[in-house]
């Protein structure tokens, strides 16, 4: 008898340990959110750059999580680009949604950012302003 409810322990805990492991930020879609994106200033899911500026990303996935690699995407390319090693690069001003998905698996988890990217901006060293005509 223990012998089985011990069996039926351990399947319910193999059951129920990817819900316990994946992230719960998104409550709408909680399930999903298995796979977590870091990066240098990368705070709560949110990170904001200059246009111009790259920024290397990296995609973990817990150990119940199938897949064997990640997709790189970007919800607007003409905002920011990413490449299939995670490799952001800043172009225009605006918002855009950075996401890593699992590949390798016929199940997908992933998981995304919110990228800020600001104008570029403009800044002059004293000595390379031309003094000699200023009033």
């Amino acid at each position: 008898m223990k012998n089985i409810f011990s069996k039926i322990l351990m399947a319910v805990a193999i059951v129920l340990a990817p819900l316990a492991l994946s992230s719960c930020d998104n409550e709408d879609n909680w399930l999903s959110e298995a796979v977590t994106i870091s990066g240098p200033g990368v705070v709560h899911h949110e990170v904001t750059l200059e246009a111009g500026q790259t920024l290397q990303l990296k995609a973990t996935k817990g150990i119940l999580i199938s897949g064997t690699g990640f997709s790189w995407t970007s919800s607007d390319p003409a905002v920011a680009t990413v490449d299939q090693n995670g490799l952001v690069t800043a172009i225009a001003a605006g918002q855009v949604t950075i996401t890593a998905a699992t590949t390798g698996s016929s199940v997908i988890s992933f998981g995304s950012i919110t990228l800020n990217v600001l104008g570029s901006s403009i800044g002059l060293v004293d000595d390379q302003i031309d003094q000699s005509e200023a009033e």
